[in-house]
């Protein structure tokens, strides 16, 4: 801080005192008083406003440098660094600490987001060099294998709809369109889409009462379904996926639950409670060694923006039934 910059600042209360000073001359010199012990007056009023301004300048000075290395690198609140004892300046220092914790509190959640991006790319780039792999493999040992060959360009379109789903998630509330749409067609779009894996798995489809409309989007609906519709078919080695719904009113409130259940190998008891997690893999993912566990935490994460919810039911080597609320109030 130059004096220049604090002269500027303290312009007011300098002329202040330089006014009072002369007035209180001229007073004297209108009473008849000597000219000596007014002028000596003027001057003790001079030294004392020089030694306050100095003071004041030099504090003023260690403030402004406290406050110009503080910004944005202490996380300290500024109480800590300036003790303020004037009313108004406590009010300030008080604003300015709420506006400081509210951007470090975004900064935090910005960190961590990032943390989860990058974690979440490179999770997936592993995930994506597999099939790319395998690709490779099968076309220096054997072109004429074109069954493996969609396999695995199946799995490397499945995960580039994971990662366009878990980007397109953080702004799912400005492309919701919310319309009653039928399940029975939504289910078949998400069937016809692995229709290859359930040939290619010699699993047996049912799908049953699927003739109900849901208030939903559509799109994302689909999606949630196809999560769902991979799992249980990656997880059942043989048997049968069974898809119905039913639906009940009570005290105005319409329930309907979609139930997609499989015969494959269950989820331990254990695992239960943090299948919903992002990245949780459990006892089934670590036997698998590619397991992701985005899937489900995709799929809750949806529902709860689409005012849906999902849960899981398991007996390892029976089967899974997860199923999907969807609640609609008819009152309004």
């Amino acid at each position: 801080m130059k004096f220049f910059d604090y002269f500027k600042g303290r312009i007011k209360y300098i002329s202040l005192i330089l006014f009072c000073s002369v007035l209180n001359a001229g007073v004297l010199l209108i009473y008849q008083c000597e000219v000596e012990p007014v002028l000596y007056a003027l001057v003790i009023y001079l030294c004392f406003l020089l030694v306050c301004g100095g003071i004041d300048f030099y504090q003023q000075r260690k403030k402004h440098r406290i406050l110009k290395h503080y910004a944005p690198f202490s996380e300290a609140p500024i109480s800590t660094l300036i003790q303020e004892k004037d009313l108004v300046r406590c009010d300030y220092q008080a604003l300015l600490e709420g506006v400081t914790e509210e951007i470090q509190k975004e900064r935090s959640e910005q960190n961590t987001q990032n943390k989860e991006l990058s974690d979440f790319y490179t999770l997936w780039v592993h995930q994506i060099k597999t099939p790319i792999a395998a690709l490779q493999l099968l076309l220096q040992t054997d072109p004429e294998k074109i069954s493996d060959m969609k396999s695995e360009l199946f799995k490397i379109d499945r995960y580039v709809d994971i990662i366009l789903g878990y980007l397109r998630m953080e702004n799912i509330n400005q492309d919701l369109e919310f319309q009653h749409y039928p399940l029975e067609i939504m289910v078949k779009q998400a069937v016809r889409k692995y229709a290859p894996l359930f040939i290619k798995s010699h699993l047996s489809l049912k799908m049953e009462h699927l003739d109900i409309s849901v208030l939903t989007d559509e799109k994302w609906l689909v999606f949630v379904i196809e999560q769902l519709l991979s799992n249980a078919i990656k997880y059942t080695p043989s048997g049968e996926i069974r898809i119905f719904a039913d639906r009940q009113e009570s005290d105005g409130i319409r329930s309907t639950r979609l139930y997609l259940q499989d015969t494959g190998i269950g989820i331990h008891p254990e695992d239960l409670p943090r299948i919903f997690e992002r990245s949780f893999t459990g006892y089934n993912g670590r036997m698998d060694k590619k397991a992701s566990g985005l899937g489900l935490y995709l799929c809750n994460t949806i529902l709860k923006k689409l005012g849906h919810s999902i849960s899981v039911d398991s007996i390892p080597k029976e089967g899974t039934t997860v199923t999907i609320l969807f609640q609609e109030n008819l009152n309004y």
